[in-house]
């Protein structure tokens, strides 16, 4: 995962300053709005990509596998409580993920603005709001979605679990560039940082109230 996510970052740093310095309008004050969504639209998909490959390779099987082998019984004979071991399995697998994802994206904007923006314009491209998108309420989205994949994966039917992963995640990927082609979205507005935010807290408020589900019983049974 972690030379996959170098390979992308890579890729996009160089292939973003390669097109760009190639442009004869880069120097010109009306590419700005242009210089802004290229901005933007990497900071919104570089860590979704990132986050995404991390949920879909290490929430779902993996736990089928500990609950088939018993190691989720053997957790639950410790001092564990259900809690702690979903938190526990959500952190070890969001964790990584977020900061890779961090990391690739100041790598991206730092080579992309130093190397080809800043001596082309003299300033720095840094659209605010697709930054706290993607730098604070990307990653809460999608832990917020691993979360809810890992309690079904505990309590339920694993397969059931990763099914909304799926959804979301081709449903952003497709539906957010439809969007912003059209015009309806602007991911460097506060508008679609808000939007995204409240449907963010509507993930964990589904999360929260299905966290009932969590209890050993649940968890032993799921397993047979």
């Amino acid at each position: 995962m972690v030379i996959v996510a170098i390979v992308i970052t890579i890729a996009a740093a160089a292939g973003i300053s390669i097109v760009l310095s190639r442009q004869g309008w880069l120097g010109e004050e009306i590419a700005r709005p242009l210089l802004e969504l290229i901005l933007s639209l990497v900071a919104y998909f570089l860590p979704l990509l990132i986050l995404l490959a991390f949920i879909w390779a290490f929430a779902s099987l993996p736990i089928t596998k500990e609950k088939v082998n018993g190691n989720i019984e053997c957790l639950l004979a410790t001092p564990l409580n259900p809690g702690a071991i979903w938190i526990g399995k959500c952190l070890a697998i969001f964790l990584p993920g977020f900061v890779i994802s961090v990391f690739a994206l100041l790598s991206v904007l730092v080579v992309v603005n130093l190397i080809t923006i800043s001596p082309a314009t003299g300033y720095l491209v840094l659209p605010i709001p697709a930054l706290v998108t993607g730098f604070i309420i990307n990653p809460m989205l999608f832990f917020g979605l691993l979360a809810f994949i890992v309690l079904f994966s505990l309590a339920n039917n694993p397969d059931i679990a990763i099914a909304p992963s799926f959804i979301v995640g081709f449903g952003l990927m497709m539906g957010l560039p439809i969007g912003i082609a059209t015009g309806a979205i602007n991911l460097a507005s506060w508008a679609f940082t808000l939007w995204y935010f409240i449907g963010t807290v509507i993930v964990w408020a589904v999360v929260g109230y299905l966290s009932r589900l969590l209890s050993k019983e649940n968890i032993v049974l799921s397993s047979r």
